[in-house]
């Protein structure tokens, strides 16, 4: 794809349209989506403004877009994260995620337990929760920064 174009409110934007900002900001603050125009008809998206206004991809839509688009993402089961979803990555908001690790991120001098007396109730079964590797979390972050999506040259596109 050489250049990635938008629909908001009835016209079609080129990426570097300067009159793509005002456009943005007249859907900002309201239930209107601008469509990413991968695809023939379209991928909601939505507008988050911080210096400027910036079209984001929208939750969960990341399969919908077409593999050259940069907001494309793989299905999480084809990808391996499907697994752990929900459980070792926990997305609060696009921009606050929580990850559990099968490793301690910060080393402090351990204190001994306090023994105590065992209880006469068993101990209950739980099955142990999903956590990253080292590996699976530098993946996790490769990916979030942009590494595994193609790169485009910079310059005027045609």
């Amino acid at each position: 794809m050489d250049q990635i174009r938008y629909f908001v409110r009835g016209r079609t934007y080129p990426s570097g349209d300067p009159l793509l900002q005002d456009a943005l900001a007249r859907v900002y603050d309201s239930s209107e989506r601008p469509r990413c125009m991968c695809v023939q008809g379209g991928v909601e998206m939505y507008v988050a403004k911080h210096a400027e206004f910036v079209i984001k991809r929208m939750p969960g839509t990341g399969h919908l877009h077409h593999v050259a688009c940069h907001s494309f993402e793989p299905e999480g089961g084809v990808s391996g994260i499907g697994e752990l979803m929900g459980e070792a990555i926990v997305e609060h908001a696009p921009e606050q995620v929580e990850i559990r690790t099968a490793f301690a991120l910060a080393r402090t001098a351990g204190r001994p337990l306090p023994r105590g007396e065992q209880a006469d109730d068993p101990p209950s079964i739980n099955a142990p929760r999903k956590r990253m590797s080292l590996r699976a979390v530098l993946h996790f972050l490769y990916d979030r920064a942009g590494g595994t999506r193609r790169c485009r040259a910079a310059g005027p596109s045609r």
